[in-house]
């Protein structure tokens, strides 16, 4: 995966990055909220773009993976078809190793989608969270330094 571009248009609020993995250019947006258009950063607008450039580079991954199984799933499938097939014999057991192998690329590759995705939300929520206690922890000084 290599990283290619990343900008943020702080009058448009959108983040733009682009990533290059397997041959291929993915990008992903990200756009300031109309709440949190006074908290804006770069950082955050591009990481969100970068994480979700991600998300769609694995997901690309994820098909190629799953294409290249169902491959190896259908020559396995036609070569049972034939009386003479061991399911016992070396070779067939590699080929049914292959098969597993690229099924758990796949599961793999899965998995790795899902937690980004989940760590994206996550990401986004804890910088409300703290964005919210700033404000708070700054409201109370100022309610402190009035009553003194």
């Amino acid at each position: 995966m290599k990283f290619l571009n990343g900008a943020f248009d702080r009058v448009s609020g959108f983040s733009i990055v682009t990533l290059q993995h397997l041959g291929e250019k993915f990008t992903g947006f990200a756009k300031v909220h109309p709440d949190d258009e006074d908290t804006a950063t770069e950082f955050a607008g591009c990481t969100y773009a970068e994480s979700r450039a991600y998300i769609k580079a694995m997901k690309y991954e994820r098909n190629k993976a799953k294409e290249e199984a169902e491959i190896c799933r259908k020559f396995i499938k036609a070569c049972e078809r034939y009386k003479n097939w061991d399911p016992e014999s070396p070779s067939a057991r590699a080929a049914y190793r292959q098969l597993n192998r690229r099924i758990k690329k796949v599961n793999d590759l899965t998995d790795i989608i899902t937690d980004e995705m989940f760590m994206l939300n996550h990401k986004i929520k804890q910088r409300d969270a703290i964005l919210k206690a700033l404000e708070r922890n700054k409201q109370n000084r100022l309610n402190d330094n009035l009553k003194n």
